[in-house]
């Protein structure tokens, strides 16, 4: 009885070699997709009172009409019902390396609102595939959840004229004074033809 063994192609150093250095060519140039996995940001982000801070800042530059102190202004982007929660650390640390970057200065949340702006904008515009779409789809939920008033749906939203969930505001709000006047004339008493 033969036995068969499949060929199986050994890993030569080299080519072990080769891949760890792509591998670490990767990393060093910050590949996104790579930092995500490895939650590649520093540890001060792990602190709620920083994250927090940096979102608000974020916030308040893509929805200028907020107020940094509303409770539930950036609930939304950390959310676990959203993809994007997980991502929130990462994505404050790369706000924070852009601002550096542009304006020397790690504190995004310290800019003034045309830098924050432009921080923002550099990251739609000059990150590669993954962080665009990071930046895209926080500009995204950021102004959803705001405008639309997700977390608190009795206030709405008066920005743009969203009352919020419907108040019975009595029948003269929704009528005419004389709706009669709209009616067409009966041709009998009783509404019977024969």
């Amino acid at each position: 009885m033969s036995h068969h063994r499949s060929p199986t192609r050994a890993l030569s150093r080299r080519d072990a070699l080769r891949s760890l250095g792509l591998i670490a060519a990767g990393v060093a140039v910050g590949c996104t997709p790579l930092r995500l996995v490895l939650h590649d940001y520093p540890s001060e982000l792990d602190a709620p009172e920083m994250l927090d801070r940096v979102l608000r800042a974020f916030a308040t530059a893509v929805v200028p009409v907020a107020q940094a102190d509303e409770p539930n202004l950036v609930r939304a982007l950390g959310d676990p019902y959203y993809p994007f929660a997980q991502y929130r650390a990462f994505f404050a640390d790369d706000l924070r390396s852009r601002a550096e970057r542009l304006f020397g200065s790690r504190e995004f949340d310290r800019l003034e609102l045309w830098q924050r702006t432009a921080v923002i904008q550099d990251g739609l515009t000059n990150g590669d595939w993954a962080t665009k779409k990071l930046y895209t789809g926080a500009v995204y939920l950021m102004q959803i959840s705001y405008y639309g008033g997700i977390y608190d749906s009795a206030a709405g939203c008066s920005t743009i004229g969203y009352e919020g969930m419907y108040r019975f505001k009595g029948f003269d709000s929704f009528t005419y004074p004389d709706p009669e006047r709209f009616l067409a004339g009966a041709l009998t008493a009783n509404g019977n033809y024969a």
